[in-house]
């Protein structure tokens, strides 16, 4: 687990971190769902959906606002996922850190299973995320394309803060294990490709800019159920 982590945070710009990371970042177990994530749904641009490269998709550029429209009744009674429901998220803490890491997560699924890209740019530095920018740039494009994903759980495995070190240049780590349930594409009221429930490990670099969490980077991948 150790080198999976170490790839992952290789895969974000970050150097010198072999020896950093101990365990399986399975230690912090926060039992159940992610909290504003009960029918969430997505696929990051390096797992179902999306191109592996995590580009746009091929919708010709159409400029993007608001919902999918024409969504289907389970997916338009999903809610943008509220920071309300994030315990500490709103503090430069730990658990803050942790809680932020997981809103991230929602938000991109809810993206996906809407269209609707906002809540994923409010946490996402797109000056220095560039895996946030492919995947807003993603869903975005499958928005004006009448694209989404069907709803499906979303449930934290576990998520741990990993001690600072000089390499992050004062920002948190964080390793969070998620899973994400079965969906399915549709693309203009068409059925495409069938995802089944997926295990992942993500990684997040997170900063405390003007009294809020930020992403400043993210990458993620499957791993062993």
């Amino acid at each position: 687990m150790r080198s999976r982590q170490t790839q992952l945070f290789g895969a974000i710009g970050i150097v010198a971190l072999v020896g950093a990371l101990a365990g399986c970042g399975g230690e912090q177990v926060s039992g159940g769902s992610a909290s504003a994530a009960p029918a969430a749904a997505a696929s990051s641009s390096s797992d179902a959906g999306g191109s592996d490269a995590g580009g746009a998709s091929d919708s010709g550029g159409a400029e993007s606002g608001g919902r999918t429209e024409g969504l289907p009744p389970e997916n338009e009674a999903l809610k943008a996922p509220d920071k309300g429901d994030y315990l500490g998220i709103t503090y430069p803490t730990e658990q803050g850190a942790k809680a932020a890491a997981q809103y991230f997560i929602d938000a991109m699924y809810y993206g996906y299973a809407t269209g609707d890209s906002a809540p994923l740019k409010e946490i996402s530095d797109l000056q220095t995320c560039e895996r946030c920018d492919k995947v807003i740039t993603e869903i975005d494009g499958w928005q004006a394309d009448l694209r989404y994903l069907s709803p499906a759980t979303i449930t934290v495995d576990s998520v741990e803060r990993l001690p600072d070190r000089e390499q992050y240049e004062g920002k948190s780590p964080v390793v969070l294990q998620f899973t994400r349930g079965q969906t399915v594409e549709i693309r203009q009221g068409s059925q495409g490709k069938h995802f089944p429930s997926t295990a992942y490990e993500a990684v997040f670099l997170l900063d405390w800019q003007e009294e809020k969490w930020v992403v400043a980077k993210a990458s993620w991948e499957k791993r062993e159920a």
